[in-house]
């Protein structure tokens, strides 16, 4: 095993050791995001839309919202392991289960490395002109974006697209998408050439 097969190996059973108290949750999470039922895209659209209804009637503002979702957050890291082992208890988690835990945790971590990699490729790295201006533009559209489209409303989106990105992922959705427009366009391609002879 190479160096960085032994740090990704240690900082998998450290994440591991740290969401313990949580793996009910995550495991239960986790299939609802990935939609093991075919209602659960459902139920995460409709949870979010709901939060984000209560977001837009509270009103709230953005020092006052960060800090009850720190406050949320606190409680929660607080109470839900203590919660979670009277609740559900750790009689009834098997391998598949176990299974799940890894899987998620062995993801997190994959992230985590991207999100390392990017940021020393941003921020650590030379950069090329061409990259600059490029980033810079694509910069200048995203803040022209955020000027004409309300910010809740950009921020719901997202959230929808993070939430259920999963979901698409794991049901193939992208993949039947690209085929049809794959299948339309080879169509389209054979229609013109006939017509040409």
């Amino acid at each position: 095993m190479s160096a960085s097969q032994v740090d990704q190996k240690r900082a998998l059973n450290k994440l591991k050791h740290d969401l313990e108290p949580f793996r009910t949750a995550i495991v239960g999470a986790y299939g609802v995001i990935t939609w093991e039922k075919q209602y659960y895209a459902g139920v995460v659209f409709g949870a979010i839309s709901v939060l984000y209804l209560v977001l837009w009637y509270l009103d709230l503002s953005l020092i006052t919202l960060l800090s009850l979702l720190g406050l949320l957050g606190l409680i929660l890291d607080y109470v839900f392991p203590t919660v979670s082992r009277l609740i559900f208890g750790g009689g009834n988690w098997d391998g598949d289960q176990e299974a799940k835990f890894e899987d998620v945790c062995g993801q997190v971590c994959a992230v985590k490395g991207k999100l390392v990699l990017c940021y020393e490729y941003l921020f650590k790295e030379r950069k090329s002109t061409v990259f600059v201006i490029i980033i810079s533009l694509v910069l200048l559209v995203l803040a022209w974006i955020g000027a004409i489209i309300n910010n809740l409303l950009l921020m719901y989106l997202t959230t929808l697209l993070i939430a259920m990105w999963p979901g698409l992922q794991d049901k193939d959705v992208f993949k039947g998408i690209t085929q049809k427009v794959s299948k339309f366009v080879k169509d389209k391609i054979q229609c013109g050439k006939r017509k040409l002879q």
